[in-house]
């Protein structure tokens, strides 16, 4: 159906645009239908040894994208979660059996802990909606990290079906040849090649390739059938949740259209292979002269000068981070917190006793009576009990995921520092990395290709989908504050609930603060021109002293102005992924949230002030 609908409204764009045309529109569009293969064509090369836009702004260097809708990822995640013990298999693909395991215990002691509240509520109902909540948002922020991968497997599952829709396997042997012998010409020019063996030796080889590998998979064929049978059961537990988790007319309406992809899954994947080891035979250059920088590495007191590239340049300086040592600061914070808000009611209920004087007398009834918010039996200490594990383990869980992105951002900057300190001899000692001046325009080019490869290592979206998700929640958690605030400033703090929001709001904006500290070192770091004018400064210094080079040095510098403006122009101030990313997000940050803060301060202060009205 959905097909049908896209079909109509081309047809229906194509008429209503049919009325607007004049003769020459139409003629064009004549042309334009009989294509360009009539033209002559002959054999042509991309310039290696020039740089696009896209190599400074880093889009050059891709990272995997999830092609489906962020509304479809959060429809499968809470299904996933909800229905946890059915999806089983792809649970345990994504993470681990232990790590399953231990998800799936806290799954049944929260339907227990459900079921027990259900028969009798006598406990808080924040203390058994808290978990549920936390389940859900850290469950569907997984199936947002692990989106690429389910990509991947859905397009690996629609393409054996089909092998099986009245496909050969022989066919679908040879098609693999062909994507491998592919990859495998591929890997040998990435590898870099003897230069003695020309095109054309190569492309008689791919042939030999093709039929030893077609040989291979023929002989493989049996042991596909057993993979692909113990798939089966994956397949059909995907299959029966389809309407939950594609929606309701997926079944109906998708099929053809899944059949379409599917016929040119293997194509695509192919594509999209060759696609991602250009990048690395951009990089490899095969020509030493072009993709290679004379640096300066220390051995000891002893300065040496060497070829290096920019995977070479790059992995000494991933190695050097790798190697730091990483304080444990905020995750010793996190764990106080997570105690802190686990014992939280407990402690709540036991400052507001009637006899708080009289605390250590208290018998171990009323001492469980407290813990328990209710009078003591076995029902309710189960139940409160569950609650405690839950709301410890949970909160330990999300505050490791925030523990998790603030290292990866610490890692950015630690880049950053050091892609700084090349140009810099004392300092590229003092760090034990690879030196080099911007004395020619090919070092220049090498040093931009650094600066983009660098800001696009290590993880990216999905360290983006947890800072998004710390966003959302504190801005959540902010807006209820808010309300209940204008509800009764006077009885705000009387409820558990409300310091329990108190708390994480304090924490969530602490970690805020500490990844957009980070964020913003590191632009600076990547962003820092006093680099270039320092460069342009010596060479004015090397003119002066070789005057006879000064043509050649006056290019590089011309050069340099040149990056320099280009960097300013591309380069933007660091903003949280989450807030710039989604421009809904921003509006609401903008319209509600500060709304009801500007609601709160006029009801304190007694004027009217409107913050949603200052520009940014």
């Amino acid at each position: 159906m959905a097909a049908c609908e896209r079909d109509a409204i081309s047809w229906y764009q194509k008429k209503v645009g049919a009325y607007d045309q004049q003769i020459w529109e139409k003629a064009i569009e004549q042309t334009e239908m009989k294509g360009f293969k009539s033209k002559p064509k002959r054999k042509g090369h991309i310039q290696a040894d020039l740089i696009d836009v896209d190599l400074i702004r880093g889009s050059t260097f891709a990272k995997a994208k999830p092609e489906i809708p962020w509304t479809s990822l959060t429809r499968k995640g809470i299904v996933r979660v909800v229905f946890f013990p059915l999806f089983s298999r792809w649970w345990i693909q994504v993470t681990s059996q232990r790590i399953f395991t231990w998800l799936l215990l806290l799954y049944v002691m929260q339907v227990v802990a459900v079921i027990l509240y259900l028969a009798m509520p006598v406990v808080n109902a924040s203390e058994v909606m808290g978990p549920m909540c936390l389940m859900l948002l850290m469950g569907t922020v997984h199936c947002q990290i692990v989106s690429t991968q389910m990509n991947k497997t859905a397009g690996n599952n629609g393409l054996s079906r089909r092998r099986r829709d009245g496909a050969s396997d022989e066919l679908s042997s040879e098609e693999d040849a062909e994507a491998v012998a592919e990859r495998i010409l591929l890997r040998q020019h990435v590898e870099g090649a003897s230069s003695d063996n020309s095109y054309e030796e190569k492309k008689k080889q791919c042939p030999d390739s093709r039929s030893c590998v077609s040989v291979g998979s023929r002989s493989c064929s049996v042991t596909r059938r057993d993979s692909e049978s113990t798939r089966q059961d994956s397949e059909t537990e995907d299959m029966l949740w389809d309407d939950l988790l594609h929606g309701p007319e997926c079944r109906s309406s998708c099929t053809s259209d899944s059949e379409e992809e599917t016929m040119k899954g293997g194509r695509r994947d192919l594509k999209e292979d060759v696609f991602q080891q250009n990048h690395l035979l951009w990089l490899q250059n095969t020509s030493p002269e072009s993709a290679k920088v004379s640096a300066l590495i220390w051995e000891g007191n002893d300065c040496k000068k060497v070829d290096m590239s920019v995977l070479e340049i790059s992995g000494i300086i991933m190695s050097r981070v790798n190697a730091y040592q990483q304080g444990v600061g905020y995750q010793m914070l996190g764990n106080v917190i997570t105690i802190g808000l686990a014992f939280l009611p407990f402690l709540y209920r036991l400052f507001h006793t009637d006899n708080i004087e009289q605390l250590c007398s208290i018998s171990l009834k009323e001492l469980l009576h407290i813990f328990c918010g209710a009078p003591a039996s076995i029902p309710v200490i189960v139940l409160s009990t569950i609650n405690f594990l839950e709301r410890l383990c949970l909160t330990w869980m999300f505050f490791f995921m925030m523990c998790v992105a603030e290292r990866t951002y610490k890692q950015r900057f630690l880049f950053a520092k050091l892609f700084s300190h090349i140009t810099s001899a004392r300092k590229a000692r003092k760090y034990e990395i690879p030196h080099f001046r911007l004395k020619k325009v090919e070092n220049i080019k090498i040093w931009l290709s650094l600066r983009s490869y660098l800001k696009r290592r290590g993880p990216q979206r999905s360290v983006d989908v947890v800072v998004s998700s710390i966003f959302l929640l504190a801005l959540s958690i902010a807006f209820i504050c808010c309300a209940q605030v204008l509800k009764g400033h006077k009885t705000f703090l009387s409820a558990a609930y409300n310091w329990e929001f108190l708390i994480w709001e304090a924490a969530l904006l602490l970690f805020l603060l500490r990844l957009a500290s980070l964020g913003s070192e590191t632009n600076k770091k990547y962003s820092n021109i006093s680099i270039l004018l320092t460069e342009q400064i010596n060479l004015y210094l090397k003119m002066e002293k070789k005057p006879n080079k000064k043509e050649q040095l006056s290019l590089v510098n011309n050069v340099l102005k040149l990056s320099t403006k280009l960097l300013k122009e591309l380069d933007t101030p660091f903003r949280l992924y989450g807030l710039t990313m989604n421009p809904l997000i921003y509006n609401i940050t903008r319209v509600v949230i500060l709304s009801a803060v500007s609601g709160v301060i006029s009801d304190l202060l007694g004027f009217n002030i409107r913050l949603w009205k200052i520009k940014p």
